[in-house]
């Protein structure tokens, strides 16, 4: 739909005729909206730089700015506006100024009746209609041809990617049809690796414009330098070619390093992404520039301990450490369980951060990072559910695969924090399934002294209530009883126990507050079905 802008100078009878010309015509029939109706040149000025129209009516003579002037202004906000004049003036200088000025029509408001400006106007809106028409179609083909271009410049990547020295000719022709020289030249090849969070990074895979305006950025500032390619590899990873030569007094790293700052503002000002880069070095002959791009890319698991946005060498790549991170999954467990069972956001946030550091500081392999971070949550997930038979869909497969696509550890303590923020609530809303007070701080208490022995008494005492009556009041808010609901939370956490630590039969009962190991065998027994042993040996 297209806006009419009227421009008049509107005093003694003029007013009329602006009424007249706002009325006569239907502007919806015709698919189009009154932008608003000005009394000179300059508020019609202030107007269209709020928001521009698409057609301008406009009278000549008016106070502080004419008409022909305003055209000037308007034509230099918005350069493909229509114009038509409406004047009385019957000068032909007037009428060159129009011409000059591009101006779609010049007509004497003597003449003016109402069947001429509906013409007109259908005129305009039809020429409009065509521009844009073929605006869309030419944005198509661009669409399509920059679609294209960008597959075969990855098409090209991944055969250089798995070329041999036979087959390093048909891709430097390939090259050479999409304007790129391998030949002959020699280039630094630097790998963007982007790391957009979850629901960016789904948008690039489904969002095929998305990723084209992401490859325009970085082309654009890409420019800034000629000779340098882009090729991309998937969403996240692109190959940058720097022409490179080796001269004593050129340092690679400062040669470069201004571009990247650029495009790392870019990136993080159009689409929110903080942007990790890798330089490797520089190469003549194009097998050994694709050998170097195949090092670079296949360096993921290496890029797992680099902080995000920032430039490094090759050399950044080192080995990981040795180690047993599995020895640390006990007291990792239960610091991060308790905090989190207890509600407390800031505690916990603490906690993650401290054995993100601990984990950096030893440089465990990525893998193992990750499944000692999903044990940690497929346990205290498995907490929730048995909390008062809480139900979700929780996945287990969902969350493998959540965590196997994360490339960095700051992506991970960040995605971590977030994944405990998020059902904090969960355990509020657990907790307060009961609406006494007192039965939640009853809950609490267990799960904060889990390995003492808890009476019923002992409780009852801190809540100041008879104990009879904490008793029946327990029952008859949770449907359980209250000694049952302890030996239930200690069981579970010996299964934890069992499970994850190769801890004895008899100190797994003194951590759970149980003096006597055959007690605590027979109501474990009672619990699951088997004996600790058992259990364990399963």
């Amino acid at each position: 739909m297209y806006s009419f802008f009227y421009s008049f100078f509107l005093f003694f009878d003029y007013f009329s005729f602006c009424f007249f010309i706002s009325v006569i015509i239907r502007w919806l029939e015709f698919y189009h909206t009154l932008h608003s109706a000005c009394k000179n040149g300059a508020a019609a000025l202030e107007k269209a730089r709020a928001q521009p129209p698409d057609i301008v009516v406009t009278d000549i003579g008016m106070p502080q700015m004419d008409g022909i002037q305003l055209i000037a202004e308007l034509k230099q906000l918005k350069p493909d506006i229509r114009v038509v004049i409406l004047s009385c003036m019957d000068d032909f200088s007037y009428a060159q100024k129009a011409v000059r000025l591009q101006v779609d029509d010049y007509v004497l408001k003597e003449t003016m009746n109402q069947q001429q400006m509906i013409e007109l106007l259908t005129r305009i809106r039809s020429e409009l209609a065509d521009r844009s028409r073929i605006s869309a179609q030419i944005d198509s083909f661009k669409s399509i041809a920059e679609e294209n271009e960008m597959a075969q410049k990855q098409t090209l990547l991944h055969k250089m990617l798995h070329g041999t020295e036979t087959a390093v000719p048909a891709w430097i022709r390939e090259a050479e049809l999409l304007g790129i020289a391998l030949e002959g030249k020699s280039y630094l090849p630097i790998m963007c690796y982007l790391n957009p969070d979850a629901q960016v990074r789904e948008r690039l895979i489904q969002d095929s414009p998305m990723m084209l305006a992401l490859m325009t950025a970085v082309t654009e500032v890409m420019q800034a330098q000629p000779g340098v390619l882009l090729l991309p590899n998937n969403v996240r990873e692109y190959i940058i070619l720097i022409p490179y030569r080796r001269t004593l007094k050129e340092n690679a790293y400062e040669a470069f390093r201004p571009l990247i700052q650029e495009l790392h503002l870019q990136l993080k000002r159009q689409f929110g992404m903080v942007a990790t880069f890798i330089y490797g070095n520089a190469a003549g002959d194009p097998l050994e520039l694709s050998a170097e791009i195949s090092w670079l890319l296949g360096g993921s698991a290496y890029r797992f301990y680099l902080a995000e946005g920032g430039i490094y060498p090759r050399s950044a790549f080192t080995e990981f450490a040795g180690g047993d991170l599995y020895e640390h999954y006990p007291d990792a467990l239960g610091e991060i369980r308790d905090a989190f069972l207890e509600e407390e956001e800031d505690r916990l946030g603490g906690i993650i951060i401290r054995w993100m550091a601990l984990i950096r500081s030893r440089r465990y392999p990525p893998e193992i990072v990750k499944e000692w971070t999903l044990k940690i949550l497929y346990d205290i997930q498995s907490r929730l559910l048995a909390l008062q038979h809480y139900q979700t869909t929780f996945s287990l497969e969902v969350l493998h695969q959540t965590i196997a696509d994360i490339s960095t550890l700051d992506e991970l303590a960040a995605w971590v924090q977030k994944f405990f923020r998020e059902r904090i609530p969960l355990v509020q809303l657990i907790y307060s399934q009961s609406r006494r007070s007192e039965i939640l701080e009853a809950q609490q208490y267990v799960t904060k002294h889990i390995n003492k022995k808890i009476t019923l008494e002992e409780v009852a005492d801190i809540l100041h209530i008879n104990s009879s009556y904490f008793s029946r009041l327990f029952k008859k808010e949770t449907g359980h009883n209250f000694i049952n609901y302890v030996t239930f939370a200690k069981m579970e956490r010996a299964k934890e126990l069992l499970d994850k630590t190769g801890i004895s039969v008899e100190k797994i009962a003194e951590k759970l507050g149980y003096d006597n190991k055959s007690y605590f065998t027979k109501l474990f027994k009672k619990h699951t079905g088997s004996t600790p042993g058992e259990y364990r040996g399963a």
